[in-house]
């Protein structure tokens, strides 16, 4: 090896500062990486936090929210989340004027849940298709919002499509009349 080679391999002082300098750089990465992960595993850790849950959905929304813009699509007519003891009339008259002109729409009815907020809606997609949205804030009961337990249930209209006006003046794509849902799993979520 010539002696010009050897000194292209041993370092300058310059080389060796650049390179501490990275790994100072890489060391300071590291640390905010680690200190992201802390935050979001106790983030989780408090997710079953019904307090936590609930003041992350009043700010961010709710799985119902997320699902049904989601289902709806951006350019959907969004007739509102109407409060539980809310006047339905102007969300109601706003989904079947979206639906007689063929527009895609959301509306939600906040119902009164025995130990969590619960929640029934229906929404038109882009494609025509309508489905009822039933919300559960918390399925195993804690009393508010669960961060990683609310549940939203999905199922699609019958056919042909009919959206009944029923006696508490909200949508509903099964039947007029309100009864008692047959069981807990049963598409009618509004017995109320």
């Amino acid at each position: 090896m010539s002696e010009i080679a050897c000194w292209r391999q041993l370092r300058t002082p310059h080389a060796i500062i650049r390179s501490m300098g990275q790994v100072q750089m890489n060391k300071k990465w590291i640390l905010i990486a680690a200190c992201v992960v802390v935050i979001l595993l106790g983030l989780l850790a408090i997710g079953g936090d019904d307090s936590f849950g609930s003041r992350f959905a009043s700010r961010f929304g709710d799985a119902m929210d997320w699902k049904s813009r989601w289902l709806a699509g951006r350019h959907s007519v969004n007739c509102g989340r109407i409060a539980v003891h809310g006047d339905p009339t102007a969300a109601t008259q706003c989904a079947l004027q979206a639906q007689a002109q063929g527009k895609p729409f959301t509306v939600v009815y906040n119902v009164m849940g025995y130990d969590a907020p619960v929640a029934g809606g229906i929404v038109r997609t882009t494609d025509g298709e309508l489905y009822a949205l039933s919300f559960d804030g918390d399925p195993s009961g804690g009393g508010g919002v669960s961060l990683l337990g609310q549940r939203v249930n999905k199922t699609p209209c019958p056919k042909p499509i009919h959206l009944w006006v029923n006696p508490k003046g909200r949508i509903n794509c099964f039947q007029q009349q309100l009864s008692p849902p047959a069981n807990i799993m049963s598409p009618n979520m509004e017995s109320y």
